[in-house]
C-alpha cells in the first residue's frame, strides 16, 4: 500500500520550492528551511557584499554535507562501540 503525499512549498530565501512529501518528512523539511534561512541570513550580514546568492547557498549545502558526514561517522563510531560492549556482556553471560 502507497503511503500518502502531499504537496508542500517550503521557502527558501523567500522563493516557494514544491515538494511531494510524506506527512511524516514535511516538519523535517520545514525545520530545515528555517535553519537553511537562518544560516543564509547570517552569511549574507557577513559575506552579503562580496557574494552572491548562489555562493551563499553553495556554502550552506557544503556545511550541512560536512555536517551530515561528521553526524553519520559519530553514529557509525557508536553503534561499533555499543556493537562491542554488547559482544563483552555476551562473552561474560556464556562465560
Amino acid at each position: 500500500m502507497e503511503s500518502k503525499r502531499i504537496n508542500a512549498n517550503i521557502k527558501i530565501n523567500g522563493e516557494p520550492i514544491p515538494f511531494l512529501l510524506s506527512p511524516e518528512e514535511e516538519p523535517f523539511f520545514r525545520e530545515a528551511a528555517i535553519k537553511i534561512n537562518d544560516r543564509l541570513a547570517v552569511l549574507h550580514n557577513k559575506y552579503g557584499a562580496v557574494a552572491n546568492f548562489e555562493d551563499l547557498l553553495s556554502t550552506v549545502a557544503v556545511e550541512a554535507m560536512v555536517d551530515a558526514l561528521q553526524a553519520h561517522q559519530n553514529y557509525e563510531r557508536l553503534r561499533a562501540e555499543v556493537n562491542g560492549r554488547l559482544e563483552q556482556i555476551d562473552s561474560r553471560l556464556d562465560g
